[in-house]
Parts: structure tokens; C-alpha cells; sequence
């Protein structure tokens, strides 16, 4: 039987745990008294929090075997994975992790997913603003092709998975904001302009789990943004 979200079961999984916002979803998913597990590469990443509702253990993401091995008995996994740095060639890291981590909750019998991907992740240039089409696109164009491969991967092949995907624009490294996020269902920006186009991570992490807890936007992709001050 699968496992589903009922407010009493309390174990989550968090990949991406050593990044900044998977940081973010850790310390605030145990600070709601989640019981985390973070499968990681590099244990020692998170050495520095000690909480006896986190448990860490060394895994390869990309193997599904072996990930699937520690989701038994949980709630959710929530993604917050991410690759580093300009890539110049094309890039397959986002799609094939997420078939991976699909393979080992479908093992498993996991069936609740949120993951964080961005703003602008199907490539529409009419509708986007002139420093995306001639300065971040070229920067980040390749991550941004291999999230929306993840996305439609996702939307068309995972149907039996209750998956939502969270889109923010630029994420900031600052304390959280405390104002409302805006939401935008099925869409990859905010066409309006009514927003600041940046937001803290520390926000996404807590919109995640929100989204978890009330069981909203299942089958959905959503942009996320703060509203202009």
C-alpha cells in the first residue's frame, strides 16, 4: 500500500539536503517535527546540526536501488537538488536524478513528491524579459533545458506520482521574508511584473512545506514569487 500524507505521519525525505535551500527545508522541517531523512553524498555536509529527528546517510542519488532503501515508511520526498556552476555543454543531471528518485519511490511505494526547479524553465523568448533572453539565458540556458526535460518527464510519464513542482524566480541567501507568496498555477513567471523577481530560500523551503502539509497543487507546476514591496 502506498504511504500517504495524513498529518500523523511525520517522516520526510529531503534530497539536496546539503545545498542552501535543501539547508533550509531541514532546519524548518524539523522545527515542525518532521522526522527527516537526508540521503547525501558527503555525510559530513551536514555534520553541523545535530537533532535526534534527522537521520543522514551516505547514498547515491542516481541509484535508485539504493536511495529507494531509505524511503520505506515515508510521507514524502521533497527535492531540492541542484547543480553548481556555468554548464556549456548539454546537461541531463536534473532529469536523470528525478527518474531516479521516481524509480525508488515507486520501489518504495512513496507516491507524494514536491521539487524545486525556476522561474522560466520552458523556453518562450517573446514572453520573457530582455536580460533573461540576452544575459541569464546564456548563462544558465543548459540547467534551465534539463528542468523542463525533468518537468515533462514529470507531466507526462508520472501520473501515478502526486508530484508538484515549485518554480522560483532568483533565490536569495537572506533571512525570510514575511509576507505572503504569491502563487501562479501552471505557469513558468509572473507575467505582470508584480513581483520582485528574487526571493529568499528560506521562503521556498517553507511554501514546500506548506504545500505538504495542505496537499495542494498536486499535478501542478506553480510559480512562486514575493510580491513588490
Amino acid at each position: 500500500m502506498a504511504t500517504s500524507f495524513d498529518g500523523t505521519n511525520k517522516n520526510i525525505v529531503i534530497v539536496g539536503a546539503t545545498g542552501n535551500t535543501g539547508l533550509q527545508l531541514v532546519e524548518q522541517a524539523l522545527a515542525l517535527n518532521y522526522k527527516v531523512i537526508a540521503p547525501v553524498r558527503n555525510p559530513d555536509k551536514l555534520a553541523h546540526i545535530k537533532h535526534e529527528n534527522l537521520q543522514i546517510v551516505k547514498c547515491d542519488l542516481m541509484n535508485s536501488s539504493e536511495l529507494a532503501k531509505h524511503l520505506g515508511g515515508c510521507v514524502a520526498v521533497l527535492s531540492a537538488l541542484g547543480q553548481h556552476g556555468l554548464q556549456i555543454s548539454a546537461m541531463t543531471f536534473y532529469e536523470d536524478s528525478m527518474k531516479s528518485i521516481v524509480d525508488a519511490m515507486r520501489t518504495a511505494k512513496v507516491k507524494r513528491l514536491i521539487c524545486m526547479t525556476s522561474f522560466y524553465t520552458k523556453y518562450q523568448p517573446a514572453l520573457y524579459p530582455f536580460i533573461f533572453r540576452m544575459v541569464i539565458r546564456p548563462m544558465i540556458g543548459r540547467h534551465l533545458d534539463s528542468m523542463f526535460i525533468m518537468e515533462q518527464y514529470l507531466e507526462n510519464e508520472c501520473q501515478d506520482i502526486d508530484y508538484t513542482i515549485v518554480r522560483p524566480p532568483r533565490l536569495l541567501d537572506e533571512p525570510i521574508i514575511e509576507k505572503p507568496v504569491k502563487v501562479q498555477e501552471n505557469d513558468y513567471f509572473f507575467p505582470d511584473q508584480s513581483t520582485g523577481n528574487r526571493i529568499p530560500r528560506a521562503n521556498v523551503a517553507r511554501f514546500m512545506l506548506d504545500v505538504l502539509k495542505d496537499e495542494k497543487y498536486i499535478h501542478h507546476g506553480v510559480a512562486i514569487d514575493i510580491a513588490k514591496a
